[in-house]
């Protein structure tokens, strides 16, 4: 199952080669209400099985609100290993997203689909993976150019040129990103006891971004289109890296998976997942059942009616016709939905 069972639609509004307005619909159906009555051993195993997409971080989120709602600490042992099994997870899903969903003509080409299935795999195994295994999961990034990607003939070098060069025909409004970051994380906890805040958050009238441009944001960011894909290709090839430290014996990372006790019986959790900063928020009652749930998934951030992505491209000059839309698409793929996108480009003129 997906909370985002459909598609996420999308009306620009253009006068003429210009974004006059954005206008998002989100079919985001609320599952955290099945949450309440189950114990915690029940509701991370249930939450493995209800999300298609990402359901070990949805678990991971689910172990990590409940232990601190009831006190408890990890140990460096098994922190390690939920490391390793959400970076493992982060990776497959963003490289199935990239070689499956890339907005193109056609579907991929069998090689790439060839090197997606060796990845996945041999990932599969997670927290079990050996060097042994990890080596075919970086030949499979080298056979995509994922550290390579500026240049050759292979999927990605095709991805970001193609983008790269369709730049000076369009642009994105002018601005500044601002991120999410793991010293938002408080802020978010008290805020999702308020029910509705996690269907259009925003932290003191900002409207933030998470996900791979946010994490490469300290390190080397640009806000274009090819900016953001290259952000996006730099941040799969740093999560292997990690996998590759964590492999080979480095301690568990401080920010990728974290709980946090806001009272008693009540618990937070944060998760750095592929998408961006997964959010679960618990409350447990006398008898160590869930008595209140609250999910808060990074599409919400994302495209929040007034997010990142709107904010960007409202004002900006996408062209018209079928070059317009692909770029628009392109657009949503870098904010990197949980769900597919629709898209529709009206004229003012017939809007």
């Amino acid at each position: 199952m997906n909370p985002f069972d459909g598609a996420l639609k999308m009306a620009v509004i253009t006068r003429g080669d210009w974004v006059d307005e954005v206008r998002i619909a989100s079919p985001r159906q609320d599952v955290a209400p099945i949450f309440i009555g189950r114990s915690l051993p029940d509701a991370a195993k249930l939450a493995k099985n209800l999300f298609s997409l990402c359901p070990v971080a949805q678990s991971l989120a689910v172990e990590a609100a409940g232990e601190a709602a009831q006190g408890r600490t990890p140990d460096p042992a098994e922190r390690k290993l939920r490391d390793l099994r959400l970076l493992c997870e982060r990776y497959s899903e963003m490289l199935r997203a990239s070689v499956l969903d890339w907005p193109q003509e056609g579907p991929p080409e069998a090689e790439s689909v060839a090197a997606l299935r060796d990845t996945l795999q041999s990932l599969r195994v997670a927290p079990d993976i050996g060097e042994g295994r990890f080596e075919r999961v970086e030949d499979a990034a080298i056979k995509l150019g994922l550290r390579d990607f500026a240049q050759g003939e292979t999927l990605f070098a095709r991805q970001w040129t193609g983008v790269a060069a369709d730049e000076p025909n369009w642009a994105l409004s002018e601005g500044n990103a601002d991120f999410l970051r793991p010293s938002d994380d408080s802020a978010v906890a008290q805020a999702m006891t308020e029910p509705r805040f996690s269907r259009a958050p925003q932290l003191s009238g900002r409207c933030v971004e998470t996900g791979a441009s946010a994490r490469r944001a300290s390190v080397d960011f640009t806000n274009t289109l090819a900016g953001r894909l290259a952000s996006r290709f730099k941040d799969m090839a740093a999560t292997l890296d990690a996998i590759a430290a964590l492999i080979k014996g480095a301690s568990a990372h401080e920010n990728l998976v974290v709980g946090k006790r806001a009272e008693a019986g009540q618990g937070f959790a944060a998760v750095d997942s592929a998408r961006g900063r997964l959010y679960h928020r618990l409350r447990l009652d006398s008898a160590g059942r869930i008595a209140d749930y609250g999910i808060l998934a990074p599409t919400e951030w994302n495209f929040h009616p007034e997010g990142p992505f709107t904010r960007f491209l409202r004002g900006g000059r996408i062209g018209t016709g079928a070059a317009a839309r692909r770029r628009v698409e392109r657009l949503a793929f870098v904010f990197d939905p949980c769900i597919s996108v629709s898209v529709e480009i009206r004229d003012v003129a017939h809007a």
